[in-house]
């Protein structure tokens, strides 16, 4: 029976935990190098991620992050949410659990008061997130680690998706068209 698993990342079960870890080494391996030592997950606990896992008889089917902060953006503050860490084991590709797990993410940041959000992910799952209720944008770049040390979305070769939530985050949409946008992550982080 599959079913969803929803919990803040800190408080992650262990079996959980080292499925996922195991899925993100797989899919981004130059994200760990050679190194075989446990990682420290979840990595920014000031965005207080919230995890949604779909398991199966204990295995990890997929996993998203839904991390959040208050961000500022042309002199507004915002509540502002993403997407991270989305990956699907590669036994369950193909079957439609990574547009499931999505619409689940938009349905509970949608819960929470969101006045906006915003991820980054590559050219070919555009369609999988527009389908999932955010909207791709071009010429909008995430910035994230420091702003004196920024990591730019757009040195990765990824796209921006977007979703304005609140009626303060869409009046001031055209804030938001052709511009860098600073989460202030840490350095070399960007969700």
């Amino acid at each position: 029976m599959i079913e969803l698993l929803h919990f803040q990342q800190g408080d992650c079960p262990s079996y959980i935990k080292k499925q996922i870890i195991s899925l993100m080494r797989q899919e981004w391996p130059q994200a760990f190098g050679d190194n075989d030592e446990e990682i420290h997950w979840p990595d920014s606990i000031e965005t207080q991620p919230t995890s949604l896992v779909f398991v199966e008889n204990n295995i990890v089917i997929n996993h998203v992050a839904i991390p959040w902060k208050y961000i500022s953006h042309k002199g507004q503050k915002y509540k502002a949410f993403g997407l991270s860490e989305v990956i699907t084991n590669s036994s369950f590709r193909k079957q439609g659990f990574g547009l499931r797990l999505i619409k689940e993410a938009y349905s509970l940041i949608e819960k929470n008061n969101p006045d906006i959000s915003l991820f980054t992910c590559e050219p070919a799952l555009v369609h999988l997130y527009t389908k999932g209720g955010w909207e791709h944008k071009q010429n909008i770049n995430l910035i994230g680690g420091t702003r004196n040390q920024p990591f730019r979305s757009d040195s990765l070769g990824l796209c921006t998706m977007i979703k304005l939530f609140s009626a303060k985050a869409q009046i001031k949409l055209l804030t938001f068209e052709e511009t860098d946008v600073y989460l202030e992550l840490g350095e070399r982080k960007l969700w």
